[in-house]
């Protein structure tokens, strides 16, 4: 394992093996698409900027985007101990060393900074959380100014040769934890460093603030950017009552990209109503806070209220099919248990929200092959037929496949039940949803 910190750069056999095996398991928990490939400049330096709101995810996200060996750029306080440190150099992570770490460490910075050349050089590319820490909210906090720091010494260093760019990074994820979530990966055009170089020679604080100035801006271009830290969680009720219905009623694309689109377009119109009619934003979000709280009292989703025309029969065949497929549920239940359980069962220890698709991501890359392995070893040792032990093993992932499947399916149609129990049982319950629906939709359509 290659664990010398001086030879970072060069390119790893392991690291490249467990890369692609972590892209692959990365692209099954994750629904990924990446936006922007062509825009990566070549024959340049590039860093790599994006928002950081799901911890380790976010670094696993940028590194899928494309077969590379990236440095990463890490605070110093998480390389505790000899064999940790070893770790993390395999992974290609960087300390980082801050005035909190300790004043006799900063100098340990000058070879971090040798070796962050030697990556640069090396077009390897460099991956920078320039919020600093995690924050699991869909808003861009202040950026650090280390990544400005970084860009403007190393390119002064190299007289202008190295010609760094900075590629403003949008990570947008439908869901931070669950299984299956969508996860939209944007790269915005990258930002030349070299056209501060100047500046920064003469004034590097204005240099610094201005560089992070645009990326900022740059970075809120390719994300979803909720301002209003009161009502985001309205906001974020909104992306749910009304960009799936505007884009059905106006026959646009179902892509991540056009969702994102329209996310970032209602948002707008939102927000300019904020400034032009205090009085009617207040009243648009009181009325998405109680469609919000009746839908989540009801057990309902936005979803099953919007349908245009709900048809009991269907719903019928939906149920007779669960019903006919539950023992394939079962068995791909059972089958796929202990490593599901044991990495719920440890991410649930966890207080931090934004920890636990790490902690499920990671433990599952490495319990499901083994148990698997075990499974398969066990029913060959028992059947004595290795063909049908192989068939067993394929079995185990279509299992994995169709109990995901059919649990989604479960819940759409427990929704669905509650739904029609509405219908029939609370007429004035119906009506309002109905009414606040349309409403808000109105409101906001009338905005955009």
């Amino acid at each position: 394992m290659p664990t010398d910190r001086e030879k970072i750069e060069q390119w790893s056999l392991g690291y490249h093996l467990l890369k692609s095996y972590t892209d692959f398991c990365f692209k099954i928990y994750f629904r990924t698409k990446v936006i922007g490939l062509k825009k990566l400049p070549t024959g340049k330096s590039l860093i790599f900027a994006p928002n950081h709101q799901n911890s380790l995810i976010d670094a696993l996200a940028v590194l899928s985007i494309k077969r590379w060996q990236p440095v990463f750029l890490a605070r110093a306080d998480v390389f505790k101990g000899k064999t940790l440190c070893k770790i993390l150099t395999f992974f290609k992570i960087l300390p980082v060393y801050r005035i909190r770490d300790g004043y006799q460490n900063l100098a340990l910075n000058d070879d971090i900074f040798r070796k962050t050349l030697d990556v640069l050089k090396n077009r390897n590319g460099i991956g920078i959380l320039p919020e600093g820490n995690h924050f699991g909210q869909r808003r861009l906090r202040t950026l650090k100014k280390g990544i400005a720091r970084i860009s403007f010494q190393a390119e002064d260093a190299c007289n202008n040769e190295l010609k760094i760019q900075i590629i403003p990074v949008g990570l947008n994820y439908s869901n931070y934890i669950n299984l299956r979530s969508k996860l939209l990966i944007r790269l915005g055009e990258p930002i030349d460093v070299s056209k501060y170089l100047d500046l920064y020679r003469q004034n590097p604080a204005q240099a610094y603030n201005a560089l992070i100035e645009e990326l900022e801006i740059s970075m809120k271009k390719e994300m979803i950017q909720i301002d209003d830290e009161v009502t985001y969680y309205e906001y974020e009720s909104l992306r749910e009552i009304f960009t799936p219905l505007y884009i059905k009623k106006n026959r646009l694309s179902c892509s991540q990209n056009s969702q994102f689109e329209v996310d970032k377009k209602m948002i707008a119109a939102v927000d300019g109503y904020k400034i032009k009619d205090m009085s009617g934003f207040d009243s648009l979000m009181n009325q998405v806070k109680e469609y919000s709280i009746k839908i989540k009292e009801a057990g309902l989703t936005y979803k099953s209220v919007q349908k245009s025309a709900f048809k009991l029969w269907s719903l019928i065949v939906k149920i007779l099919i669960l019903i006919a497929t539950l023992p394939l549920f079962v068995y791909g239940y059972v089958n796929n248990f202990i490593p599901v359980a044991v990495a719920y069962k440890i991410s649930k220890k966890i207080k931090d929200d934004q920890f636990i698709s790490s902690i499920r991501f990671v433990v599952g890359m490495l319990l499901f092959p083994i148990a698997y392995l075990i499974q398969t070893l066990l029913f060959w040792a028992i059947s004595g037929n290795g063909v049908y032990a192989l068939n067993y093993l394929a079995s185990l992932l279509i299992g994995a496949i169709i109990a995901y499947q059919w649990r989604k399916c479960y819940y759409n149609a427990v929704a669905d039940l509650k739904w029609v129990k509405v219908i029939l049982t609370k007429k004035e319950l119906k009506n309002n949803l109905i009414d606040l629906d349309s409403l808000i939709g109105n409101t906001i359509e009338r905005l955009m």
